[in-house]
C-alpha cells in the first residue's frame, strides 16, 4: 500500500505541478544494466502499460473534478452569502454554467489523451512486432484501485523545525462521480 501512496504522489505531482525537490548526488559511477535471461512478454508489456494508462486518466480525471467541485461549492457559498435575491441567482446561475464548462473541457482532454494512447499504443504493437492487442483501458477498476492508495504528504515542522510526511486517504482528494449542481 506504502508503494501504491508513493506511486499516485508522484504521478499526481506531476499532474498538479507541486514544486519540485532536489536531491543531493554522489559522484559514484552508474550501476551498468543488467541483461535479463528471460525475455519480456510484449503482449504483457502491453497490457501493463494499459493497466498504467487506465490509473493515470482516472486519477486525473477524479483530482480535477474534485477541483472542479470545491471551487463550484466556494462560489456557492459565496452567492448564498449576497443579500440581493437577483444577485444571487445571477451568481448561482454563473457558478453552475462555469462547472459545466470545466466539465466539458476535463473530458474533452481525457478524449484528447485518449486518442493519443491509441496511436501510441498502435505504434508500440508494430514496434514489438505483434499482432493487434486489444487495448484495455478499464477506469472503472482503476477507480476502485485508486481508494486503496494513499497521499503522501509534508506535515507543519515539529519543534525542531523537522518536516515529516504524513498520509492521507485517497478518498479524501478523489471524486469519483459528480454530484448535481446545487438548484
Amino acid at each position: 500500500m506504502k508503494i501504491k501512496g508513493l506511486a499516485l504522489g508522484l504521478t499526481l505531482s506531476m499532474l498538479v505541478g507541486t514544486p519540485s525537490f532536489s536531491v543531493e548526488t554522489k559522484d559514484e559511477p552508474l550501476a551498468q544494466p543488467v541483461a535479463r535471461a528471460k525475455p519480456v512478454d510484449p503482449i504483457s508489456e502491453l497490457r501493463t502499460q494499459d493497466d498504467a494508462f487506465s490509473l493515470l486518466m482516472e486519477a486525473f480525471r477524479q483530482i480535477q473534478g474534485w477541483i472542479i467541485q470545491n471551487d463550484y461549492q466556494a462560489r456557492v457559498q459565496v452567492a448564498n452569502a449576497l443579500s440581493n435575491l437577483k444577485t444571487r441567482r445571477y451568481v448561482f446561475q454563473l457558478a453552475k454554467e462555469e462547472r459545466e464548462l470545466r466539465i466539458q473541457k476535463l473530458y474533452h482532454q481525457i478524449s484528447n489523451l485518449n486518442l493519443t494512447y491509441d496511436q501510441t499504443r498502435r505504434d508500440d504493437e508494430r514496434a514489438l512486432a505483434v499482432a493487434d492487442v486489444p487495448v484495455h483501458v478499464d477506469t472503472r477498476r482503476a477507480a476502485r484501485t485508486l481508494m486503496d492508495f494513499v497521499f503522501v504528504g509534508p506535515t507543519a515542522p515539529d519543534k525542531n523545525g523537522q518536516i515529516k510526511a504524513t498520509t492521507v486517504p485517497a478518498k479524501n482528494y478523489l471524486l469519483d462521480k459528480m454530484p448535481a449542481p446545487v438548484e
